[in-house]
């Protein structure tokens, strides 16, 4: 059976066709697989992406409220000092008897306790750093005479106090020699220490170390 160069040329054609017809349905199939694909992802990452697009919407409020939060932290930080040496404690003391007029008889001085180690965020050097923060609790025990309305006095001071303190105990007793009032207070105050945080020495009062008629002879 002879062909003809033109029935020849057909079948050739025809051939390719069908080549490029089978590589296209092939190709197209993959895509629509992939596309299938590709939508079902984006229908799963829709609710994402929606959820994102809100919190993005709002993000100044979140930036805003990062810093109340931050400030917030570095106020509460402002009523715990770093450090308390018994002198800066004892200066503490010495101003509460000159505020409410009563007269120290005694005073003792608990060793720190530690309480709690956390991370927290502090400032240092004018940055905000996270910082492995300690809390301690320190304590006193002082006697002292006054009267009602000086011990009064004295309570509100300690509860009046910037720094955070406590008054842990208070007994009362009265003084028949002098009339007045015996009282012991057991005093806490709580502190958060860290590496790099400030400390202030409390400035001790001025007191006369001698005096001209030691014994009150004149």
């Amino acid at each position: 059976m002879r062909i003809s160069k033109r029935d020849l040329k057909f079948l050739l054609a025809l051939v390719g066709l069908l080549a490029f017809l089978a590589l296209y349905f092939l190709v197209a199939q993959r895509y629509q697989s992939k596309t299938d694909s590709v939508r079902a992802s984006v229908s799963v990452l829709e609710p994402q992406v929606a959820e994102l697009e809100g919190y993005h919407q709002n993000l100044t409020t979140y930036e805003q409220g990062i810093l109340n939060y931050q400030q917030s932290i570095s106020d509460g930080l402002k009523a715990y000092p770093a450090r308390m040496e018994n002198e800066d404690f004892l200066v503490y003391l010495l101003d509460m008897e000159s505020r409410t007029g009563l007269t120290m008889r005694s005073v003792s001085f608990d060793a720190p306790t530690v309480l709690l180690q956390f991370p927290c965020e502090v400032v240092h050097d004018g940055q905000t750093v996270t910082a492995d923060v300690t809390a301690y609790r320190i304590g006193t025990v002082m006697t002292g005479e006054l009267n009602y309305p000086q011990l009064k006095n004295a309570i509100e001071h300690l509860y009046d106090s910037r720094q955070r303190t406590a008054l842990d105990s208070l007994s009362v007793s009265y003084n028949a020699e002098t009339g007045g009032l015996t009282a012991t207070f057991s005093v806490a105050k709580y502190l958060l220490d860290w590496d790099g945080a400030p400390y202030s020495p409390a400035a001790m009062p001025r007191t006369s170390l001698s005096t001209s008629d030691l014994f009150g002879t004149t």
